[in-house]
């Protein structure tokens, strides 16, 4: 029976028009490892073994070189312990797992470029600020009624500098009435020092 069985893997392989003959991989594999598809009587059954062995080595290696994930998934899928396929029905298992695997759309993956803006220069309070381009409001402007809008190192912390009114700002983050923002514009100091604060002041640079 044994013998039977490992005759017929090669014999149905060789038969024109049968699913696994007709596919380039079946035909490349049986010239990798020598045979015609055909069962001579003499061969011992170790032989045909390790014959039939080359051949299934052959078609997961040509498969896994197309697609060595995919390969990896059906293998696992349909193999005894995740290696080898001992049978013909795993093989032909496998065979159907690369070609409903290889033909489902894949998700496209976008990646959001990396920020090359300007980095936040610490946290200022919100209410003390006007949205510039509503309704996304992904940029703001200091609207205080002071002499500047005091730029602290964390929310309620020390102050380091102040902005002057209708500076821009971009917000990253925000803590409660908290934005940590970036300037929207190259600062400049305006050479006079916050009266609330005592930190300087300074304003958008202007080019000429």
């Amino acid at each position: 029976m044994k013998k039977l069985l490992l005759a017929s893997v090669f014999a149905i392989a060789s038969i024109p028009g049968h699913a696994l003959a007709d596919t380039p991989d079946e035909a490349y594999c049986k010239k990798e490892i020598g045979t015609d598809g055909d069962y001579h009587g003499g061969m011992s059954d170790a032989y045909q073994a390790n014959k039939l062995a080359d051949w299934k080595r052959c078609l997961r290696k040509r498969a896994a070189d197309r697609n060595p994930k995919l390969a990896q998934f059906c293998v696992e899928q349909h193999g005894q312990d995740g290696e080898v396929l001992e049978s013909l029905e795993e093989q032909a298992e496998f065979d159907r797992c690369m070609k409903e695997q290889a033909s489902k759309p894949r998700a496209q993956v976008t990646v959001t470029p990396p920020y090359q803006g300007p980095r936040p220069i610490g946290c200022v309070w919100g209410p003390y600020t006007q949205c510039a381009n509503p309704p996304q409001c992904s940029m703001g402007v200091v609207n205080v009624p002071a002499d500047g809008l005091n730029v602290r190192v964390v929310p309620n912390g020390p102050p380091i500098m102040s902005l002057v009114n209708g500076t821009p700002l971009i917000p990253f983050q925000k803590q409660g009435d908290w934005l940590l923002v970036a300037p929207a514009c190259d600062l400049t100091p305006t050479w006079v020092w916050s009266w609330n604060a005592g930190v300087p002041l300074n304003r958008c640079w202007v080019y000429f």
